[in-house]
């Protein structure tokens, strides 16, 4: 073995040998390459966007891929020829020059790349600038090159090499004088850091994301999914609004008219309570209303309120302007828009009796009634607009409406004893629901969501007391439909939860009675 060793660094092996080294080489390095290098670096860069990463891990494997054939060619080499003659040949100066640049580069980059970049996401930290990064690597890459050409050219003189170098870097520096604006100003915003990759920025009417900042531009992702480049020295010579500083909120407004005579106060309240139910808007600091002005078309109110998701605010703006709308309009609140009508009189939409009957006629608890009474009913239903998506009422809310789907469809949602809310039913156009919030005084006992745009007919509790007051047996039927609904849902609860068999739900009539009971005693009837 050890006359094996002097051989191989004497290269007196011969030509076989070297080539079959130099295989055993290329062999060994691949297979070090696909089983340790490549994991280890798709392992440090696994907290990176998707095309950073892939971008890194093709990078470092093409340049350990160049070292490892350069390597065998550099291993086969060095066992056949001898000592003496081996700098006298270009193919093996070559091949070793290959073998310290690519192989020093690879494994640098996964030094840098677990020290600068996964180490500090590791623990919660930004990873380091990448201005930072690229110095560093500039001053190795520097050295590690004199270096490799030293040890590939042992003639070569380093000096007249550097003399040359720094000629060409006066001719460089004049010829290049806008990228180095961009360079030094990309420094100065790495030492500030006025934002941090993920932040949302607005510079030049540009609003967007920020992706990357590297020696040259700045990169930003904005909401049309374009990548827009913005040169170093623009971004630093203007004024740019950082929308995730200081503590991430950031305050939306959007304007909306009302025609005039409706309440201010009545509009603020409405559309408070519209915004406290979008999703992603923050309760604290809680959203509120302005009244900006009484223009000549419209009365102008200003919606403010708070996010911390930049990237749906689009989507929230969106859910706020729509819920305005759906929310004015089931209050009687008119959005105003530029007419030109001279009639000083308000169109009043034709009614479909017809229409309205069958639905009253197919609502279990009113068949019943006779024609006249449906009549009366059908006066004082309402309709109200709810959008696809929006929370008609909520479990534990107190309500008085009891409400028939003309059109659309909803779910309910009943939430059991461990907080898990169940659907128990879909319910579709000739359904109803909020009959038991409205008839037992009782809190609403599920939520209902429109499942998509709906126009559901409504009754207060007013118009239930005519009803019952004129017809008994109304009431009895209601406690039996109610006392059914809630066995149901019980039932659904307990199979969800894995308590209870598939069986027909039944209602006994000792709940059916306390329900008429209950009912009786909202109205002020005696049984």
């Amino acid at each position: 073995m050890t006359d094996f060793w002097g051989r191989f660094v004497a290269g007196g092996l011969g030509g076989w040998a070297g080539l079959g080294l130099g295989v055993l080489a290329l062999v060994l390095s691949l297979a070090l390459l696909a089983l340790v290098f490549r994991p280890l670096v798709e392992l440090l860069s696994s907290r990176d966007p998707e095309v950073a990463r892939r971008s890194r891990v093709r990078r470092i494997s093409f340049s350990l891929l160049v070292a490892s054939f350069a390597g065998a060619f550099f291993v086969g080499l060095f066992a056949a020829l001898p000592r003496a003659t081996r700098h006298e040949n270009l193919f093996f100066e070559v091949a070793e020059l290959f073998v310290i640049v690519c192989g020093a580069y690879g494994l640098f980059e996964i030094l840098v790349t677990g020290f600068g970049t996964y180490l500090p996401q590791l623990r919660g930290r930004p990873p380091v600038s990448p201005i930072y990064r690229d110095l560093f690597r500039t001053f190795v890459y520097f050295a590690l090159l004199l270096w490799a050409l030293k040890q590939a050219f042992p003639d070569a003189s380093i000096g007249t090499l550097l003399t040359t170098s720094a000629i060409l870097s006066v001719v460089l520096g004049l010829a290049l004088q806008d990228s180095l604006s961009n360079i030094f100003a990309g420094l100065t915003l790495s030492v500030d850091r006025p934002f941090q990759p993920g932040d949302w920025i607005l510079i030049d009417g540009q609003e967007g994301k920020v992706v990357e900042a590297n020696w040259r531009a700045t990169r930003l992702l904005n909401r049309d999914n374009d990548m827009v480049h913005l040169p170093n020295s623009l971004v630093a010579k203007s004024r740019f609004v950082n929308c995730a500083q200081p503590n991430g909120l950031h305050l939306c407004r959007r304007s909306i008219g009302v025609e005039f005579g409706s309440q201010p106060n009545k509009v603020r309240a409405v559309l408070i309570d519209m915004m406290n139910h979008v999703e992603g808007v923050l309760r604290d600091p809680a959203p509120d209303v302005f009244t900006l002005e009484y223009g000549p078309l419209a009365s102008s109110y200003e919606m403010r309120f708070w996010i911390v998701d930049l990237d749906r605010r689009t989507r929230i703006e969106s859910d706020v302007m729509r819920g305005a709308w759906y929310h004015l309009k089931r209050n009687h609140i008119r959005v105003a828009f530029p007419s030109q009508d001279l009639y000083l009189r308000r169109e009043v939409p034709e009614r479909k009796p017809e229409e309205i009957f069958g639905l009253l006629r197919n609502v279990d608890i009113l068949r019943p009634l006779v024609e006249e009474d449906l009549k009366l009913l059908a006066d004082d239903l309402s309709s109200h607009l709810f959008a696809r998506g929006e929370v008609i009422f909520r479990q534990g809310e107190k309500g008085t409406t009891f409400y028939i789907i003309k059109s659309g469809a909803v779910s309910v949602r009943v939430r059991g004893t461990n907080g898990a809310e169940t659907d128990v039913a879909a319910l579709k156009p000739g359904d109803f629901f909020g009959e038991v919030a409205l008839l037992t005084g009782e809190p609403r006992n599920s939520t209902c969501t429109a499942l998509e745009d709906c126009e559901l007919l409504c009754l207060d509790r007013e118009s239930f007391s005519v009803l019952l007051s004129e017809n008994p047996p109304v009431a009895k039927m209601m406690s039996e439909v109610i006392a059914m609904r809630s066995a149901s849902a019980q039932q659904k609860l307990a199979q969800e939860s894995g308590q209870g068999r598939p069986q027909a739900a039944k209602a006994d009539e000792a709940a059916t009675g306390r329900i008429l009971e209950k009912i009786w005693s909202i109205f002020g009837f005696r049984t």
